[in-house]
């Protein structure tokens, strides 16, 4: 029983007996305390392999910075100002829509270079725009103008034929069939106009289309006496038709072959490209 008192007595005196360290240094940690955590320090990770090594040799391109690399291209980047991302050069301002001119460089084309928030860009080339234009001839004797505007995969294309024979006889407005006193002509005089319009598909060099037209027909009764020809009205129509047919690129000329199943003719014709 008293060893037991004993121990109750000497067991809370030694644990008010010891004195923290740091009251001797302060709070600082120990030269071997320190040693002891650098030893168990992790090593610093290495680069990974797929990690790019731009990283580690030049900054990303963000908007607005200045690239060297390509001081000639032109960044469209529209802003709440510029919404339209207009641009000003020896001419004024200017939209830089894709076109192509010339500069102490030589030819260029022009071209957009988007940059994101990442640093990565894309060059957007602009796709040539092809036209051609030309006249032609019917075999019932009409002309014929026509152009197309597209690119190496397709094209719009529009087409305007027309009689251009001229109708050599006097003409008389108000004149009618009973009423004639004079030899009438077996043939009638005829003029034709038609505007067609369609869309046709590049095969490489080789183009095929089809197109709708909306013309408009004049038919005239046609007759002699003794002093000349006389003419006057018969009918006057308008129509609806079709016409197919394939073009033919080549440097600088363009062939176009077209025939029209409905009104009964066909058509050859040559033109002038941009190729």
């Amino acid at each position: 029983m008293k060893k037991l008192l004993v121990l109750l007595l000497v067991i809370p005196m030694i644990s008010f007996s010891q004195i923290s360290s740091w009251r001797q240094t302060g709070g600082s940690v120990s030269s071997q305390t320190t040693q002891t955590q650098t030893r168990v320090q992790p090593p610093i990770p290495q680069q990974q392999n797929n990690v790019s090594s731009w990283r580690t040799q030049t900054a990303p391109i963000r908007p607005g910075d200045n690239f060297e690399g390509q001081p000639l291209v032109r960044r469209y980047r529209p802003t709440i100002q510029n919404p339209y991302g207009l641009q000003y050069g020896v001419w004024g301002w200017y939209q830089p829509y894709p076109y192509i001119w010339y500069d102490n460089y030589g030819w260029r084309q022009r071209s957009v270079v988007r940059i994101y928030e990442n640093g990565r860009r894309d060059t957007i080339t602009s796709t040539p725009v092809l036209f051609s234009a030309g006249i032609g001839h019917t075999n019932n004797k009409q002309t014929a103008f026509w152009g197309t505007i597209g690119d190496k995969r397709g094209y719009f294309i529009m087409d305007y034929v027309m009689t251009y024979a001229i109708d050599q006889n006097q003409y008389y407005p108000y004149g009618q069939i009973n009423n004639v006193d004079f030899p009438l002509s077996k043939t009638d005089w005829k003029k034709e106009s038609t505007f067609y319009v369609g869309a046709g598909k590049r095969i490489g060099k080789i183009g095929i289309h089809g197109m709708i037209g909306f013309g408009n027909e004049i038919i005239r009764w046609q007759g002699k006496d003794a002093i000349g020809g006389i003419s006057f009205p018969k009918s006057n129509t308008s129509f609806t038709t079709y016409k197919i047919g394939l073009i033919r690129d080549f440097k600088f000329v363009t062939l176009k072959v077209d025939t029209d199943p409905i009104r009964g003719y066909s058509q050859i014709s040559i033109g002038l490209n941009n190729k």
